[in-house]
């Protein structure tokens, strides 16, 4: 990695600032006492552009606190969203375990008012490569016989050894859930917990899933459709198939025209019997009157 970055802008000269400082200060209640921020020496921000680091630190310059409240927090709070929005894609390039930690100095003490030197150090992670997903299943695991890890994992379009992407791998977590959801897994739940190697800087990914009890189509009741489209959407939807919402939205696309304007798949009402492990669906394409 490059050496540490180092940002340090100031005030005028100390005894300057302070002076004037004080003159203006010379009202402040002593039962009141304030913070003020007089320099700022940003160390670590090797990643952020240097238009970002000085907005940031004129930010805090100046910047006036309640001595007893946590306002070391707020100068945290206000690095930590820097980055954030000056780097949004530190997890596509693999940097992961962002951390900062912001300390002070005493510069001076005067009656009611504190001048601080604030110190902050960014460390902003090392680049991490995938060694491996690992899929484990909480509860039984109901559809071996149609996903298998492999399946699974064919499905996040990130390699082993590939540096890690946050996008790429919630996509394919995303995948997953599809194709689960398809299957009548609708209740699937997932975890995901992630477990560094520091010597080698690699990342493992399991992922926990609990599938859940697989739904199927009950009563499906359709209102103010032509008959011929209302029984071709029956068929696609018999009672006791598995649950497949996929089917629904292709309805939708594939018969736009047939269908009255404004007909979305948000609009079917899905009532769930978790008990039966049953979906029942309300289709209704009437009208509504005008006003």
């Amino acid at each position: 990695m490059t050496a540490v970055g180092f940002v340090k802008l100031s005030l005028l000269p100390v005894v300057l600032g302070l002076g004037m400082t004080s003159l203006l200060r010379a009202q402040v209640p002593l039962d009141c006492p304030k913070v003020v921020i007089d320099d700022v020496d940003l160390q670590g921000a090797i990643h952020l552009p240097e238009s970002v680091t000085e907005q940031l630190v004129a930010s805090l310059m100046h910047r006036e606190y309640e001595e007893k409240s946590d306002w070391i927090s707020d100068v945290d709070d206000r690095v930590v969203r820097a980055e954030t929005d000056g780097w949004p894609e530190r997890e596509n390039e693999g940097y992961l375990g962002f951390s900062v930690q912001a300390r002070w100095n005493t510069l001076l003490k005067e009656p009611g008012l504190l001048h601080v030197q604030v110190v902050i150090t960014l460390d902003e992670g090392q680049q991490k490569r995938l060694k491996e997903i690992t899929f484990r299943y909480v509860g039984a695991h109901q559809v071996s016989q149609v996903f298998g890890s492999s399946d699974l994992r064919n499905l996040i379009p990130l390699n082993d050894g590939e540096v890690y992407s946050r996008d790429k791998f919630y996509a394919g977590l995303s995948a997953v859930g599809r194709a689960y959801n398809e299957q009548g897994f609708i209740g699937l739940t997932s975890n995901v917990e992630r477990q560094f190697d520091q010597t080698n800087q690699t990342l493992t990914i399991f992922v926990d899933l609990n599938e859940g009890q697989q739904y199927r189509w009950g009563n499906i009741q359709v209102l103010g459709l032509d008959p011929k489209i209302e029984t071709f959407l029956k068929s696609k939807l018999k009672a006791g198939s598995p649950v497949n919402p996929k089917l629904i939205e292709d309805f939708y696309r594939d018969n736009k025209s047939l269908l009255p304007a404004g007909a979305s798949p948000r609009t079917v009402k899905w009532q769930h019997d978790d008990e039966r492990a049953v979906v029942d669906l309300t289709f209704d394409f009437r009208i509504p009157s005008s006003p």
